[in-house]
């Protein structure tokens, strides 16, 4: 009974425990708000930049440059002309970015639990015939693993809710930027990306 009641107590800890990589940006920090500008404006140029319709270009952003962005920015771009509004329930969301994957972390608040609980999960990216596929492979609660059986009916809600999501980012101008790949690398990921005419 000590034995159960010991691994019971460890295991309780352990989902109080975020992944050990997580560690949100403080978007307040001068240098962290410097960091989000930066990314985003060379997000936009490079998007925006006039190429030949056959050229294929790359653009690198890394997961610093992306926590950087999360933690100032996200919610404003969701609430502006996009009719999405951050869940209250969703703190401090961040990434870490492997080559198996890309997980998606933040503190959740529940009804059980008056303080948040880290929620990670890592999903496969891929693009297909120019459909973005975001494929649930692994889920922690803190670091406690957690089967993905158990999220089947909310994942299977996702996929229904992307299914169909084009690889594609309109420009203003009418143009397309069509996203052919997505590499991943630790800590970073790299677009590989064509310009087109739609």
């Amino acid at each position: 009974m000590i034995l159960f009641a010991l691994i019971f107590g460890l295991v309780v800890w352990l989902s109080l425990q975020p992944q050990s990589w997580y560690a949100p940006p403080n978007f307040d920090e001068p240098k962290i708000a410097e960091l989000a500008d930066l990314a985003e404006r060379r997000m936009n140029e490079e998007f925006h930049k006039v190429r030949s319709i056959d050229e294929v270009w790359h653009l690198r952003i890394t997961e610093e440059a992306v926590n950087a962005w999360l933690s100032g920015r996200l919610e404003g771009w969701l609430t502006h002309d996009q009719y999405i509004e951050m869940p209250q329930e969703v703190q401090a969301p961040q990434i870490h970015i492997t080559k198996e994957g890309i997980w998606l972390a933040a503190n959740i608040l529940t009804d059980i639990e008056t303080k948040p609980q880290p929620l990670a999960i890592k999903l496969q990216i891929r693009i297909e015939s120019g459909i973005l596929f975001a494929d649930p492979i692994s889920v922690r609660l803190g670091r406690v693993p957690i089967p993905i059986a158990f999220f089947q009916s909310v994942i299977t809600e996702l996929q229904e809710d992307l299914r169909g999501v084009r690889a594609i980012a309109p420009l203003i101008d009418d143009r397309e930027v069509h996203i052919l790949e997505i590499e991943l690398e630790e800590n970073a990921f790299v677009l590989t990306c064509q310009t087109r005419f739609p």
